[in-house]
């Protein structure tokens, strides 16, 4: 179901890749309007006209409203702007309500004039930048930040982000609003803190100490995933191992890169060629499993994040769930995803091959914006740096739980779980539908349920949104069908359901031939790691630090 959007005078005031961007994270449809009274009292409408008498007319009217201004602010800004302070209200989202969070620069932005009962949700520094307004049993909002006019290679993603949001978080809320009862279900707010580069040759790696990580985790209540390097996988240390093994709640591992050297996913080379690196990370990886007894989950950090899509369906094929990057580094070495409208809005960026890319943001103690804006958008949260960021204790850890914690009930997971649990799910009477952001997910069929069916995703082939199904009932055999987009499948409540890309591990990597072993590679980062815990060292040592200093 959707809800009809009358934008008013005309809809050719809504940049197209906004309006599809809009449409895709809401339920609506918009249509042009340049007749108010031809309107029926309750409809919404999006007001372009900027006149400032017209939010009078559309409250006379007896129409739901969101007003902006017809201006353009100019180029965007990547400087810092002031704070945006959100009112404590019921009328904001929980996860808005009361914060203070650091914004770009947004040149030239007024303030909005207010009435006599105006409730302010919003400021940018000191001035109303977006209002509620009653008229009666009706409400209206009002902002001042107009819509974005996208410059050339820009995408709503470049307005809707943890640091510039202000020109579309406000709409994008009252469409939420007037569609309540029509959207999709998110799944429960996740969130992990991410380390690149620590390995298990000790129970420390630079800063990082592994004891103090744990107990500030178990104290602050949150999870760390430590993105190791395969070329790591030897000399590993018996207490390193056991702290890992008694804190599976806290600490969990996955795979940064192969070799670890700058252009081994950045690189556009062949899907075979792909493949031998990504099945050598993978041997490797299964060798320290072996003798560790961990578990390390199928998911890839690239090193420097530089990730090519050929790269992509290589992993998918020999059984890697997903890849975690920054969004402006996706973008960067794959231009083409300038073409997507929802690029970095939706729960994971899907891939032709439906292959899911999770975000990360810089871990920092201005981390809110990302965090906040994240939530908002059902986004798992994963804040990630390197042993560095530990340097004065694990201390900026407490501060961002604390910030992440205030958002709600979080889940904090691996991101393996995080994939397993990236769907939107929506009710129609006894049909659950599932759309899935992962090649593999599971939930349980809860009560009123008898039929499950999945929504394709729009970006990937339509191959790619073929799945398999497993039912385990029960107390009974699993039972295995392959389903298509819109086709119904019959389940139990309380029935397990796993459904899984049939285009997951394909290709079996222990059976591919894989580069030798690269000396310059593991020259280099065992350079990498002696000045990682070199400069640990120093600093733990002040008067050795100090001996090494020439004479002026």
């Amino acid at each position: 179901m959707m809800r009809d959007v009358y934008v008013y005078p005309s809809i050719e005031g809504l940049h197209p890749r906004v309006m599809d961007a809009l449409a895709r994270l809401a339920p609506v449809q918009f249509r042009s309007c340049s007749d108010l009274s031809a309107l029926r009292q309750g409809d919404v409408v999006l007001s372009l006209s900027g006149d400032h008498y017209v939010p009078a007319e559309l409250a006379e009217c007896k129409l739901r409203y969101f007003h902006v201004p017809r201006l353009t602010l100019g180029p965007r800004s990547e400087n810092q702007g002031e704070y945006v302070r959100f009112a404590k209200s019921s009328n904001l989202d929980k996860r808005l309500s009361g914060r203070t969070i650091s914004h770009w620069a947004l040149r030239n932005v007024a303030a909005v004039s207010l009435d006599s009962g105006d409730e302010v949700l919003a400021r940018y520094g000191e001035r109303p930048v977006w209002v509620l307004r009653r008229t009666g049993d009706l409400t209206g909002h009002i902002a001042s930040a107009p819509l974005p006019q996208l410059a050339h290679g820009e995408q709503p993603f470049d307005y809707l982000n943890g640091y510039h949001f202000m020109q579309l978080l406000p709409l994008l809320h009252f469409l939420r609003e007037v569609t309540a009862t029509l959207g999709w279900a998110q799944p429960p707010l996740r969130a992990c803190f991410m380390f690149d580069d620590p390995n298990l040759h000790w129970p420390s790696y630079g800063f990082l100490s592994y004891r103090e990580l744990i107990q500030q985790a178990r104290k602050d209540q949150f999870h760390v995933a430590i993105a190791t390097v395969p070329l790591d996988a030897w000399g590993l240390h018996s207490r390193a191992i056991s702290l890992f093994k008694e804190s599976t709640e806290h600490l969990s591992l996955l795979v940064h890169g192969n070799n670890h050297t700058r252009d081994e996913f950045g690189q556009m080379r062949t899907c075979d060629g792909h493949s031998r690196s990504v099945a050598q990370a993978l041997r490797r990886i299964e060798r320290l499993e072996r003798a560790s007894g961990l578990h390390v989950d199928r998911v890839m950090v690239p090193p420097y994040e530089a990730l090519v899509d050929s790269a992509l369906a290589a992993m998918l094929r020999l059984g890697m769930e997903g890849v975690c990057i920054a969004p402006w580094s996706l973008r960067h070495w794959n231009p083409q995803l300038r073409r997507r409208s929802t690029f970095g809005l939706e729960m994971a960026e899907m891939t032709e091959s439906g292959f899911p890319v999770l975000g990360r943001y810089r871990l920092s103690e201005a981390c809110e914006g990302p965090s906040v804006i994240s939530a908002f958008l059902g986004r798992p949260i994963v804040l990630a740096e390197h042993h560095i960021a530990a340097r004065d204790g694990v201390e900026l850890l407490a501060v961002a739980a604390k910030v992440v914690n205030s958002l709600g009930e979080v889940r904090w997971c691996g991101t393996a779980e995080m994939l397993r649990s990236n769907y939107l799910l929506r009710s129609e009477d006894s049909t659950l539908w599932v759309k899935p952001y992962s090649r593999r997910i599971e939930f349980r069929v809860p009560e009123g349920v008898s039929s499950v069916g999945s929504v394709g995703i729009e970006e990937a082939d339509a191959g790619a949104n073929e799945l398999c199904l497993i039912r385990r009932p029960p107390n009974a055999e699993a039972i295995t069908t392959r389903v298509k987009p819109d086709i119904l499948a019959h389940v139990k409540p309380g029935d397990i359901i796993e459904l899984i890309s049939p285009n997951l591990g394909t290709v079996n990597y222990r059976q591919l031939e894989t580069p030798g072993l690269s000396v310059s590679a593991l020259s280099r980062r065992l350079l990498c790691e002696g000045r990682d815990r070199l400069i640990a060292l120093m600093r733990a040592n002040p008067d050795r630090q100090a001996s090494h200093v020439l004479p002026k």
